[in-house]
């Protein structure tokens, strides 16, 4: 008896040493993100100011300027866009649109959409909903891992009480329920999710186009203060303020290319497979599922490389895709018209 009830004691304090950790994580991502927010703006400027003062050669000044401008106003508008983009969020105006138009196909119990809405202020749009006529609470969904739920399925948050969309997963540090979310993001103080996600890859793209540009503009003078010889005195800057300048540039683009490279050659990727972080692991489980029962599985939401980067970019040239705009999402988080399902299998038991 006196086992098992040391048993129960270690428990509860195992359990309460996780929560504290996990509270104390939130409250760090928290406290992280406006102080990483500054970061970026400092660098951006500073960089910015010593590109124009040090590092550009006089006789193309003019032109390097304007391609810096470039970079910096495309890259600053993609990250903000970011940081100030609802990522789709349950209490956001496309998911409640989702959860209307679920209700209307009567995908969502009538009961879990007017909770939603009498959580969320409509109260005219709950009032319908409660008007309906009476269902079997027990037929209400409850809430499962979405791997057990087909890829088309809604089901329920009992975190946010809110109908669960497909794609959609909860997030522990903004306690939201997140539309096609692939990630907590510190830098960007946000979820990158359905509404910023194109931002948040333009935003790598243009780092990486910077950084490329800085390493270009600074590995000659670089080189003549790392290696100096005789040969590359021409090359050397003479002030103090632009050999630190050449040094910190070079570093830091070299440093934040090859790691902002990588990350954008990995989401690159994942939207020419149809995937979310979430869902690559989450489709590789079920890959391994299939696999045991002799059974091929296929994500249910890949429509081939072309429309799966429609999905996030929208239709037209590649190139147009890259230039700033506030425009919308162009479709919805899953594909409307799901392709031949026969060859799929949506979960594995």
């Amino acid at each position: 008896m006196s086992c098992c009830l040391m048993s129960n004691r270690n428990y509860y304090w195992l359990r309460l040493c996780q929560q504290w950790c996990v509270v104390s994580f939130e409250w760090c991502m928290f406290g992280l993100g406006p102080v990483l927010i500054v970061t970026v703006v400092i660098l951006a400027v500073c960089e910015t100011y010593w590109a124009l003062k040090f590092l550009v050669p006089e006789s193309y000044w003019r032109l390097h300027a304007t391609w810096i401008a470039w970079l910096f106003a495309n890259a600053l508008f993609n990250y903000f866009a970011c940081v100030l983009t609802d990522p789709g969020t349950h209490s956001s105006v496309a998911y409640k649109n989702l959860v209307v138009e679920a209700s209307d196909r009567g995908e969502v119990h009538a009961l879990d959409v007017a909770e939603y809405f009498a959580r969320h202020g409509f109260s005219a749009a709950a009032a319908a909903a409660k008007a309906r006529p009476a269902e079997d609470r027990r037929r209400r969904r409850v809430h499962q891992s979405w791997m057990d739920r087909g890829p088309f399925e809604w089901g329920y948050c009992k975190y946010t009480h809110s109908p669960k969309a497909p794609r959609s997963h909860y997030d522990h540090v903004t306690k939201k329920l997140v539309l096609n979310m692939d990630h907590y993001c510190p830098w960007m103080f946000n979820v990158v999710g359905y509404g910023n996600y194109r931002f948040f890859l333009l935003f790598l793209w243009w780092v990486t186009v910077s950084a490329v540009y800085g390493v270009a503009l600074t590995a000659m003078p670089f080189a003549s203060l790392a290696f100096p010889a005789p040969k590359r005195r021409a090359w050397r800057p003479r002030s103090k303020q632009a050999r630190s300048a050449v040094m910190f540039t070079f570093v830091l683009a070299i440093s934040v290319g090859i790691a902002v490279a990588v990350l954008g050659a990995w989401h690159l990727f994942l939207v020419l497979t149809a995937q979310t972080t979430i869902e690559f692991y989450g489709n590789h489980a079920l890959r391994g599922r299939a696999a045991q029962r002799g059974m091929i599985y296929r994500n249910p939401y890949d429509q081939g490389c072309r429309k799966n980067w429609e999905h996030v970019f929208g239709a037209g040239h590649p190139l147009f895709a890259i230039l700033p705009s506030a425009r919308p999402p162009p479709a919805k988080p899953w594909p409307s018209s799901p392709h031949d399902q026969r060859m799929v299998i949506p979960h594995v038991v």
